[in-house]
């Protein structure tokens, strides 16, 4: 089995050429070989019907005299003789000859070829024949016997078989050069593109495999190969930034455990409510712990697909008004209202748990960012085919520059948001998991707008008329 494409690609060429170089040539050779005999037989015809006509001339002067045979005798030993040199012409009437001309060899036709035929071609001994019977009305009828020797247009036809036979095989040779010339020209940019791709790594995902031809193939499969290297190596960024951040927001908590533990036993004598100051810390900052450990855990099962959706039928607007209850309790901590706008009727099929998430960490967000005494207000807009949920916060809103980021995990705006607003900043999770539960239900989640007022995110569920839907009811 041949591995390289170059040599395939090369026998190919020259199998499919040599298939068609050989029957092309045969039937060129036999044409022109047909053609070398009818040739023959044409000069074999002419001769008969010249000598036709010359005898009928001959034959018209002697009218009422003797039939012209030794007039016509004499025609056939000096002019046609010039004539026809290679034929030689035997006339024949009633079974005896009347006329003779031998060719330039001195042969003449044979008896035997005589007798043989009476009209039209045919070959015998290395000879061509031909035979034309003429009516002369009361001169009567006359046998024209033109011959000549085959060996000269074999010998023609046998140097054009020379030819084909010799030509063919450098032919396909020169054809083989070339064709490995031209695989190895046209395949040289995938030699190229493999050089480049095999010296990629983690470390030069910035090199990019360089196009020849952005017209052809193989420039688009260089453009797509780019591509592909440009989406690996943000990949690689996310996952970098993904990897510096996680160790970030796990080693805070835990040192701040630790130096709690550590100043606590530095003394050997503790009353017991600084010890349970000291737990207290300690306890806060394992449920910190835990509760990145388990977003960072939701969101490394939905990158590898493994977060099955449980769907189930249920109100969406039930579900919003529940999860406003809940945050109330936040809201009232940090003196801000939570309101709900009044909603229709929403009846949704999706993963009730995953969207109870969803809206708890856009109203946690939304009542987090807000200003003391501020408002958060939840809208619900039903849709032909899909519901869009409004959350609305009162708070200071989030820079231009910061926007496209506020969906990537571990981001956090913290002078925009966090700080003016006197909060502690979170993981930077939350609004990454509540994208993609909105995407695991073919929905989105965006920033709708946003200013000195605060902001609006809005996130998009498809209505109760999916496929999948259908099959649960």
């Amino acid at each position: 089995m041949i591995k390289s494409i170059r040599a395939r690609l090369t026998l190919w060429y020259v199998a499919v050429f040599s298939v068609i170089l050989a029957v092309s040539g045969f039937v060129v050779f036999s044409r022109l070989a047909e053609s070398r005999y009818q040739q023959l037989d044409s000069r074999l015809e002419l001769a008969d019907r010249v000598l036709a006509a010359s005898l009928k001339h001959e034959i018209e002067e002697h009218e009422g005299k003797a039939p012209g045979e030794a007039s016509f005798r004499s025609v056939l030993v000096t002019i046609h003789q010039l004539t026809f040199p290679a034929q030689a012409v035997t006339i024949v009437q009633d079974g005896r000859k009347v006329g003779l001309k031998p060719n330039l060899g001195g042969r003449t036709i044979s008896d035997d070829a005589l007798h043989a035929r009476r009209g039209g071609s045919w070959s015998e001994h290395g000879w061509r024949y031909s035979a034309l019977q003429v009516d002369l009305r009361q001169h009567g009828t006359y046998l024209f016997v033109a011959g000549e020797s085959e060996l000269d247009t074999e010998h023609d036809v046998a140097a054009l078989r020379r030819t084909f036979l010799l030509g063919v095989p450098i032919a396909v040779f020169l054809s083989a050069l070339g064709g490995y010339w031209l695989a190895r020209k046209s395949l040289a940019p995938v030699v190229v593109i493999s050089q480049t791709v095999e010296s990629i790594t983690s470390r030069n995902l910035e090199r990019r495999v360089p196009i020849l031809n952005p017209g052809d193939e193989l420039g688009l499969l260089s453009q797509t190969f780019n591509r592909l290297l440009e989406r690996l190596g943000h990949a690689f960024e996310q996952q970098r930034r993904f990897m510096a951040d996680a160790s970030h927001e796990l080693r805070t908590p835990v040192s701040v455990a630790h130096t709690a533990t550590e100043v606590t036993l530095e003394q050997p004598h503790r009353t017991e409510g600084e010890y349970r100051e000291a737990l207290q810390i300690i306890d806060g900052q394992l449920k910190r712990l835990r509760r990145v450990v388990e977003d960072m855990f939701l969101l490394a099962r939905a990158d590898s697909g493994a977060v099955p959706l449980r769907w189930s039928k249920f109100y969406l607007d039930e579900l919003l008004v529940d999860t406003a209850k809940a945050a109330r309790v936040l809201g009232a901590q940090r003196d801000v209202d939570v309101d709900v706008e009044p909603m229709c009727e929403a009846l949704c099929c999706a993963d009730e748990s995953l969207v109870r998430q969803m809206a708890m960490i856009l109203l946690d967000n939304a009542v987090k960012y807000s200003q003391p005494e501020g408002r958060v207000t939840v809208r619900l807009r039903c849709g032909p085919s899909d519901y869009e949920i409004f959350v609305e916060d009162t708070g200071p809103g989030i820079p231009e520059e910061h926007r496209p980021f506020i969906f990537d995990r571990f981001y956090r705006v913290d002078t925009a948001r966090s700080r003016a607003s006197g909060t502690s900043s979170g993981a930077g999770l939350g609004l990454a998991i509540a994208r993609w539960v909105a995407e695991a239900h073919h929905g989105t989640l965006r920033l709708e707008s946003t200013g000195p007022s605060g902001s609006v995110f809005c996130a998009t569920l498809p209505a109760g008329h999916s496929t999948r839907r259908n099959e649960i009811s």
